[in-house]
């Protein structure tokens, strides 16, 4: 167990840092001014989060490392420019959540390998059973885009087993059709940002995602939550 006293020469220095950027944080400069450099801010911090996804995702071996990655960069996202200290945070989150991330994130890897195979094989087909298939690995394709926006709010916010929540994240696309909509219409732009703007996509095409996803889904549930009284 860790003292609650303050380590000297070090703790000390980490809580003035960490005051002085709440302040930062917190700062409210009048006019345009104001508003460029929270716009600065904003677009600054979604580089550091991209960065922060991918140190987190190679720490872990990519395969242990992208679950508790995209779990931490929710946690700093969620915040944004009010978190003075996304890059404690997002470790911090990282290692705390790094077993129960990764076991709730297992069978989206799984569910990656299988319509790997399955686009592998409907390549070697042809006629009326390729289009078939090919409807039917879209429309997972679709679900499964739908259900990793929602894991990252869902598993910061709410401490349930794995049952449960992966029960919720099944049935998510269809408690919130416009919030599921307007997901894929934001994974759209990333996706096309990435086609067109490579350069822009590296530097915030998975915190924007992470961003822009994340409000949609934390605000759907919030009224789930008053919905069902939880």
């Amino acid at each position: 167990m860790t003292s609650d006293r303050p380590s000297p020469g070090h703790r000390p220095v980490d809580d003035a840092r960490a005051q002085a950027r709440a302040q930062v944080a917190d700062a409210e400069v009048p006019g345009w001014a104001g508003g460029v450099m929270l716009a600065l801010r904003w677009v600054t911090l979604l580089v550091e989060v991209n960065v922060m996804v991918l140190l987190g995702t190679l720490a872990g071996g990519v395969l242990l490392g992208a679950g508790p990655a995209l779990h931490a960069a929710s946690a700093v996202t969620s915040r944004m420019t009010h978190e003075p200290t996304p890059w404690r945070t997002f470790w911090r989150t990282w290692r705390s959540g790094f077993r129960r991330a990764n076991v709730l994130f297992a069978p989206l890897w799984v569910v990656a390998a299988l319509l790997w195979f399955d686009g592998a094989a409907i390549t070697l087909m042809t006629g009326p059973v390729r289009a078939v298939l090919l409807g039917g690995l879209v429309l997972v394709l679709v679900w499964t885009a739908v259900v990793l926006a929602y894991w990252p709010r869902v598993v910061l916010r709410y401490e349930r087993p794995f049952g449960e929540t992966w029960r919720f994240l099944l049935l998510a696309p269809l408690l919130g059709p416009a919030t599921s909509a307007a997901v894929l219409v934001v994974l759209l732009v990333v996706w096309i940002a990435w086609t067109f703007l490579p350069v822009v996509a590296v530097l915030l095409g998975t915190s924007f995602a992470l961003w822009a996803t994340g409000r949609l889904v934390t605000e759907r549930l919030e009224r789930l939550d008053v919905d069902l009284g939880a």
